[in-house]
């Protein structure tokens, strides 16, 4: 029975013996763990090594952007200086919507859009370019339409490297524009009551002719027949001279282009813009010295 006892409590004794260091190791493992994540992490006040490095190298990085910056502007106003010079022409065209065809925002809008795209089309820059002796393709990159301030006025504007050549073309582009416009809006109806009015008036000479032949004939049968023929060709000339006058009344009353600021060339080049070339390239160099300085921060929070 003691023998049993004592075996028996050997294992006792044995797990309490082992148990003990377990609990003790334990105990002294958390320290050395603390101390380990006081060490990976850093104080707040030290700060990360990108920052570190961007104050201690801050007067060269600025020193770098500068010379950036400058090396940007002066490159591009030394290029508006040399870059050849392109001069500019422009007119001002007029297209007054009659109070017969406005009939509200929509329809000017649309009517005033319809001669803008005419003005772009193949139709007016294509002889302007065969005249100029130059692709229409070249001809449609140097030329501009607009319309001013939600006006009815259209800017046209030409672009060239000599004045003379820029207002040339403009004055063309006008001409033929105008002229395109001329055409486009004569109306087909006016041309068809002119030819049946020479065709009736023509029946009524054939007529009057057949009544003189008919009253040599005493007691023709055809006489009153003839006449009859002369009367309604007679009222047929009248009603045709009348839809002719309205036609032309109309024809009066209709909106046709007018050059209200003949061409006239602008006497500073549009391009280069010295000034303006200077800031764009100032900005782009601000840019690449904005990336260079973080690249420059990367690399030396490395070392």
């Amino acid at each position: 029975m003691t023998e049993t006892q004592h075996s028996n409590g050997e294992p006792d004794n044995a797990q309490r013996s082992d148990a003990a260091p377990v609990t003790n190791g334990a105990a002294s493992i958390s320290p050395l763990l603390g101390a380990q994540e006081d060490r990976r992490t850093p104080p707040p006040e030290q700060g990360s090594p990108a920052w570190s490095a961007l104050l201690a190298n801050k007067r060269r990085l600025l020193g770098v952007s500068l010379l950036i910056v400058l090396i940007g502007a002066s490159t591009a106003f030394i290029g508006a200086l040399v870059w050849p010079p392109v001069y500019a022409a422009r007119a001002q065209i007029l297209f007054e919507i009659s109070e017969e065809k406005s009939t509200g925002f929509l329809r000017e809008d649309r009517s005033l859009t319809t001669q803008l795209v005419l003005l772009r089309s193949r139709q007016v820059l294509g002889p302007v370019a065969a005249q100029e002796r130059i692709p229409v393709e070249e001809l449609e990159k140097t030329v501009t339409m607009s319309l001013l301030d939600s006006s009815e006025v259209l800017q046209v504007e030409a672009r060239a490297g000599a004045p003379d050549v820029a207002l040339r073309r403009t004055r063309e582009i006008v001409d033929r524009y105008r002229d395109v416009a001329r055409t486009n809006s004569e109306s087909g109806v006016d041309g068809y009551v002119r030819g049946q009015l020479a065709d009736v008036r023509a029946q009524l000479v054939e007529a009057s002719a057949q009544v003189s032949r008919e009253r040599a004939v005493p007691g023709s049968p055809s006489l009153a027949a003839a006449e009859a023929l002369v009367q309604g060709l007679q009222q047929r000339d009248q009603q045709l001279q009348s839809q002719l006058d309205q036609l032309s009344m109309a024809e009066l009353a209709r909106s046709e282009p007018k050059v209200v600021v003949p061409a006239y060339w602008v006497t500073d080049p549009v391009s280069p813009r010295p000034m303006f070339a200077t800031a764009a390239g100032a900005l782009t160099g601000l840019l690449v010295a904005a990336v260079t300085a973080v690249l420059l921060v990367r690399r030396w929070s490395t070392r």
